[in-house]
């Protein structure tokens, strides 16, 4: 029927759907972002080192090097902002969400392409780990392209020198960027070994051989780059070890992190259909051995080094990342392995089109229930300037998630809610004081209750309490959604309509009692005489209207 699209034309078309659907997640307020949590120990880095002291540590709080380094670059060139920063991150992300269906295309039917692809783009982690101004998206596509490198150099009838210049250049970028990735660029020379080590004694020296001068030939620069900031700080990385282990609970919510759901239904169902495509994926997917036996020689590392807060899901499921994608493929293999026998025991009782609907249906049940129970649902909402606050990561699980009973002592003026009233997303408020941790940010509540779109102020200039979780009012930091109080142009620059200033106050809960904020509690007299009278004060809360001109110099 002429007009009709090609069956070939429409299964493009729909994994192009899938893959956009991805794309426009990562993207949903990208520049609204503040910089969250661990994204700031690059920016106190690049304020306060040059590039040598950058390139010789790894940081207490850990930055990625070679990440910095950038950050320094642009800070210098044209002035370091959030989307200076998440770039390359978000460009890992989007990769990901093209190569990894393309190049599962090749070994794997369509309609496992197309539901791998859908559960790529719904991925929590995934989202998240793109936005995100740390290298675990970046990582990740690396790891891939290192194992897929290492595979054709191995397997070839002749070694080739660019699969092993993939290999090399990939696996020393990914070490450098995030040195806990180094268990799965070992992985492949697990099963390698093991292949050379079986055939007749020439053909295991040839292959040995080859597997050693790849070994050389990569571990050689990434040598280079990882051994100078070991031998200068090797503190860096021993105070974060030997603290902690994984616990029965930590392996629970792993799953939940990784299927991205809240809902144990759901990730018991994913789980079934997992299982159900792990021989699939195993049969077909060459780099699978490699990756599973980067799972275990990671696992062995972590019960090794003991690194601290790995007993929190979340900071597991950042050292397994890599099981994510085969994860996923699995449940998608699952999936239609299910739904492909369902609609052949049914065409044999001669009810092909119900069977094809079935089987149709069947395979995207983990699709809708992955969809239907997303962790996402609240971090799209509008304008929500802080979808990398912990809350909405830390534990998918709300009842296991502890940052909800930790904020719910936060007092709430109820000044946030009386500005619902006005047209969603039409203020822009600047919040001070700015807190080292997202978990004393009250922003979440802050944007549900207000509507409106909130920046973190800064204090510097404005008092003389020192604040380590800012930055120089200079031209090296051009943030578009932090704002220093102190410069009324920037305030305008920025659009912001209120300066809130949140009052010191006391905190208690559980087993803390703290002042919060009583170390820039002399900041507020600063602000009044900044901006006058407030618009609006409660016990809580003193709230300023910016003034639509800059004053007059006095």
């Amino acid at each position: 029927m002429a007009g009709t699209p090609s069956p070939r034309r429409s299964q493009l078309a729909w994994l192009a759907l899938a893959i956009g659907l991805g794309v426009g997640l990562r993207l949903e307020q990208i520049a609204s972002q503040l910089l969250l949590e661990d994204e700031w120990h690059a920016v106190y880095r690049v304020a306060h080192q040059g590039p040598l002291a950058i390139f010789l540590d790894f940081g207490h709080s850990d930055s990625s090097i070679p990440l910095t380094l950038l950050y320094l670059a642009e800070a210098h060139a044209w002035g370091l902002s959030e989307l200076a920063m998440r770039w390359p991150m978000l460009a890992a992300g989007i990769a990901t969400l093209v190569l990894f269906p393309a190049y599962v295309s090749r070994r794997f039917g369509y309609g496992e392409t197309l539901l791998f692809a859908a559960l790529l783009a719904i991925s929590p982690l995934l989202f998240f780990f793109s936005r995100m101004a740390r290298p675990y998206a970046l990582t990740l596509l690396l790891v891939y392209a290192a194992n897929v490198a290492f595979r054709r150099y191995v397997s070839g009838a002749a070694p080739r020198g660019c699969d092993a210049a993939g290999y090399a250049v990939s696996a020393t970028l990914a070490a450098w960027l995030h040195p806990i990735v180094v268990p799965f660029l070992i992985g492949p020379f697990v099963p390698a070994a093991w292949r050379w080590l079986r055939p007749a004694h020439g053909e295991r020296r040839h292959g040995l051989l080859r597997l050693a001068t790849l070994a050389l030939g990569t571990g050689v620069p990434m040598g280079a780059l990882l051994a100078p900031p070991l031998f200068a700080h090797p503190e860096a990385l021993s105070l974060k070890s030997g603290a902690d282990l994984p616990r029965a609970d930590t392996l629970v919510g792993l799953w939940y992190h990784w299927f991205g759901t809240g809902s144990t239904g759901a990730v018991v169902l994913c789980a079934v259909l997992a299982i159900a495509g792990s021989s699939v994926v195993w049969r077909r997917l060459p780099e699978a051995p490699s990756l599973c036996a980067g799972v275990a020689l990671c696992a062995a590392a972590i019960v090794a080094a003991r690194p601290a807060w790995i007993g929190n899901p979340l900071t597991l499921a950042r050292y397994l990342l890599p099981v994510l994608p085969l994860l996923l493929l699995a449940t998608a293999c699952g999936a239609l392995r299910i739904g492909r026998a369902a609609a052949a025991f049914l065409a044999a009782r001669d009810n092909r089109i119900v069977a094809n609907g079935i089987a149709a249906a069947l395979a995207a049940v983990p699709l809708a229930a992955l969809g239907a129970t997303t962790p996402l649902a609240p971090v799209l909402g509008y304008p929500n300037a802080s979808s990398l606050h912990l809350l909405y990561e830390f534990d998918f699980r709300a009842g296991r998630n502890p940052l909800v009973g930790h904020m719910a002592p936060i007092p709430l003026s109820p000044w946030w809610s009386r500005l619902a009233g006005r047209p969603r997303g039409s203020l822009a408020i600047a919040v001070a004081p700015f807190p080292v941790e997202s978990a004393g940010w009250d922003a979440p509540r802050w944007q549900h209750l207000s509507r409106q779109r909130i920046l973190s102020g800064f204090l510097t200039g404005m008092c003389a309490t020192p604040r380590v979780n800012e930055v120089p009012d200079d031209a090296r930091f051009r943030f578009r959604n932090a704002v220093h109080l102190a410069d009324i142009d920037a305030l305008r620059a920025h659009r912001v309509d209120y300066v809130a200033w949140q009052k010191p106050y006391r905190y208690v809960a559980r087993d803390i009692d703290v002042e919060v904020g009583a170390d820039v509690g002399d900041c507020g007299p600063a602000l009044s005489a900044r901006f006058g009278a407030p618009a609006y004060e409660d016990e809580w809360l003193a709230v300023y209207a910016v003034p639509r001109r800059a004053p007059h110099a006095e």
